[in-house]
């Protein structure tokens, strides 16, 4: 009996050991985040690199990517989360985060990032992200729109700086205007019109989704679009085909001065004849108007889907993605805008002369319309402006034409 009683208790140890064992090797198991990536290339790898070096750091977590063409992004993840597959961060767009939050998919922040962390990054960049005062994102890359300036002829015009106001780059643009060269390139592209908008004290659509293209301010900035064209000192073509190509590739060769364009073209510029081994390219704000200076902020940021299982290893990840380290190496090795302060302030970016001009751009950037329908309002807007460039409709029938689509866009006549 006794013998029985003591192999009973025997028993009970074992299985409760082998439990103990078990129940200790399972949460020992690494959590494994999904991750939705965009990026293609050298970048591809530079973001490899950083999912190994993140996980030799935080062994407890795994990073399986699931890489998608950036054109189809937007609905892959919708589509994902939707559909109640296995999704927990992704790389976005900062323009798509306002339809992501409307539709529900996206998870708050505010609860996980610090103080200190948020004040380091650029107020703009930020902003974009914050929906309804949450915050739904931490941006790793910013983009804003600059005037690029050909150095040498704006020098050789007399000019030792870059136009600080509208009137200023109408006089320069009319003097380096001259057989086989002109003065700047006007794009229709309606993205590259919104800081003429805003220098006029003029809008386009508010967050409270108020339409304002039409307003006198913003006709008043249409007009002057239309009186550089009028002057003759843009680009000779009688139309805008191949547009964004053209205006590369004759600033390159000095056949334009001044060009409204990102950072993302920067590396481009710099294979070109007039800027290759040289200082020669010019970065500035888009000069101020009457009313206003400021270029809209875009960029890529990273957010967690409100589904996820592990919300707060996959904010750990892109925590480590967007610090400090992380984005002055990629300063460096693709000469991208960091989201963060601090890595302005880097002593190793002190003498780049691209990354500290475009400093200058960025502290006057501004969120765009944080909407649902940010994105889709700039087809009317482009179609309508290239029609006003040509002359075919004035700038008061663009604006009320404009003002039209985006009153039904946003079903507010409904």
């Amino acid at each position: 009996m006794i013998l029985k009683r003591s192999m009973a208790v025997l028993l009970m140890f074992s299985l409760i050991l082998v439990s103990a064992c078990s129940s200790s090797s399972k949460s020992e198991q690494p959590v494994t985040i999904t991750f939705v990536s965009t990026y293609e290339g050298k970048e591809a790898e530079f973001f490899s690199s950083n999912i190994k070096a993140f996980e030799k750091e935080n062994p407890g977590i795994k990073v399986k990517v699931v890489n998608v063409g950036f054109g189809s992004a937007s609905n892959y993840v919708k589509t994902a989360m939707l559909g109640d597959q296995t999704l927990d961060g992704f790389r976005s767009d900062s323009s798509w985060v306002p339809e992501f939050v409307e539709l529900g998919l996206l998870y708050p922040l505010d609860s996980m990032i610090a103080a200190k962390d948020r004040a380091d990054f650029n107020p703009a960049a930020l902003n974009s992200l914050v929906i309804n005062n949450k915050l739904y994102g931490l941006p790793t890359v910013m983009e804003a729109p600059a005037l690029l300036y050909n150095k040498r002829i704006l020098k050789e015009l007399g000019y030792s700086n870059p136009p600080q106001t509208m009137a200023e780059m109408m006089d320069i643009a009319k003097k380096a205007t001259n057989e086989g060269r002109y003065g700047i390139f006007l794009s229709d592209d309606s993205f590259f019109a919104i800081p003429y908008i805003w220098a006029f004290g003029g809008e386009t659509i508010t967050d409270d989704r108020k339409v304002h293209i039409a307003s006198p301010d913003s006709i008043k900035a249409l007009e002057f679009l239309q009186e550089l064209r009028s002057s003759g000192v843009t680009q000779p073509y009688p139309d805008f085909s191949d547009s964004y190509n053209k205006m590369m590739t004759d600033f390159k060769e000095g056949k334009s001065s001044m060009i409204v364009n990102g950072p993302w073209a920067v590396s481009d510029l710099l294979s070109g004849s007039e800027f290759k081994g040289s200082n020669n390219l010019g970065i500035a704000p888009v000069p101020k108007g009457p009313k206003g200076q400021g270029s809209p902020a875009g960029g890529q940021s990273f957010v967690i889907s409100k589904y996820s299982k592990h919300p707060a290893e996959t904010y750990k990840f892109i925590q480590y993605l967007t610090n400090s380290k992380n984005q002055t190496q990629r300063v460096k090795e693709f000469k991208s805008l960091p989201s963060r302060l601090s890595v302005y302030q880097d002593p190793s970016l002190a003498n780049d002369t691209i990354i500290q001009s475009f400093k200058q751009v960025l502290a006057l950037a501004k969120p765009r319309p944080r909407i649902a329908e940010g994105e889709d309002m700039f087809a009317d807007f482009t179609s309508n402006l290239g029609q006003m460039l040509l002359e075919k409709i004035t700038p008061e029938q663009a604006g009320k034409n404009i003002e039209v689509a985006w009153r039904e866009l946003l079903k507010l006549d409904r």
